[in-house]
């Protein structure tokens, strides 16, 4: 239904999200193909969810490669061969969506599996219904605030850099995701490990796993700050070389709002740690300091003194801010057990 909506207001809601005259026909053109796809990759990311905690974490990697190959492959294909242009962009993501779709159907479809898809299966029950919602709902808040933010986001650097901010942050973002993406898939692949150890009452597995996620996701995100900080100008060449002034505002803000990026584990894993043991308060509580109680406001008020460089510097210093209470929230908690998220147990 909400993707119906989007599509029949798609000019609007567009233009509401900060596109002007020269940005509008590309964003009309790679939605109208992208909306309809998004009814497959719900269902192919949500089921693949299903898969990963069937215990099947290789199949679970392979639908989101498949997908993710299949856009890779195609893009340029559709971009430049066939000259379809933002169009083909578009068409290359549905069809990776698409042939994910496929293929985390299949797998609950062949017999070879844990969990089998039946239609007596498919009736809902409210209790069930409600607990998924209460689990989902930090990751929920976190998607709306985040489209509340780019919004928000959008508007101040339209109405300080202009275009070419836009342009800028949208490559820093792409770097950042980059880094990012590898944690993430920590993050998921620990979730259920520490939500199992956690049901069976064995804290202690359970902060060791929430451990070794922080260990791998620090060295990952620390990497990653290194070569950003080392290579910025270069990284930010490769999305545009020709446009020297987009280049140096672009490996400006790359530095900048990647400058925290050795610590944002902490407030990633604390959020899907707390999710993993059912407590959605705390979750959701993380997910939307970041993006509405801290970055929204900071956007609106730095900039009346900074400017520019009040946008740019309003998620750093929201990063700061929300580690510090994830950090807070982690040893809160672990200390009623007896446990240490940092240092040494007290008990086994």
């Amino acid at each position: 239904m909400l993707t119906v909506l989007s599509y029949v207001f798609l000019d609007p809601i567009l233009a509401l999200l900060g596109a002007d005259e020269q940005v509008l026909p590309l964003a009309r053109a790679y939605a109208q193909v992208v909306f309809p796809g998004y009814l497959l990759f719900g269902i192919g990311a949500g089921m693949n969810h299903f898969i990963r905690s069937s215990g099947r974490p290789k199949t679970a990697m392979a639908t989101q490669l498949i997908g993710a190959g299949i856009n890779l492959v195609f893009g340029p294909l559709f971009i430049f061969t066939f000259g379809w242009s933002i169009r083909g962009a578009a068409a290359a993501t549905v069809l990776g969506q698409f042939v994910s779709f496929i293929w985390v159907m299949w797998f609950f479809i062949q017999g070879n599996t844990l969990y089998r898809l039946h239609w007596k299966y498919c009736k809902l029950k409210k209790r069930i219904v409600l607990g998924c919602m209460a689990i989902g709902f930090s990751q929920f808040a976190f998607q709306l605030a985040s489209s509340a933010l780019n919004f928000i986001l959008n508007h101040a650097l339209l109405r300080y850099g202009g275009n070419l901010a836009v342009s800028a942050v949208g490559i820093a973002v792409s770097v950042n995701t980059l880094v990012l993406m590898p944690l993430l898939g920590i993050a998921q692949g620990a979730q259920p490990l520490i939500g199992y150890n956690h049901g069976a009452r064995k804290y202690k597995t359970s902060i060791q796993t929430l451990k070794m996620a922080l260990r791998w996701g620090m060295m990952i995100t620390t990497t990653g700050f290194v070569i950003i900080e080392l290579f910025a100008t270069p990284i930010a060449a490769v999305f545009n070389a020709s446009d020297t002034a987009l280049v140096e505002l672009a490996s400006r803000v790359i530095r900048i709002l990647n400058a925290l990026l050795p610590v944002i584990p902490l407030q990633v894993l604390a959020t899907t740690f707390f999710q993993a043991i059912n407590q959605p308060v705390k979750a959701a509580f993380l997910s939307l300091s970041r993006q509405v109680l801290l970055v929204i406001p900071l956007v609106l008020i730095l900039p009346l003194f900074l400017q520019l460089d009040g946008v740019f510097i309003a998620p750093v210093a929201a990063d700061a801010i929300s580690t510090v209470l994830a950090v807070y929230l982690l040893r809160r908690f672990f200390a009623k057990h007896g446990l240490s998220v940092f240092g040494k147990s007290k008990q086994a």
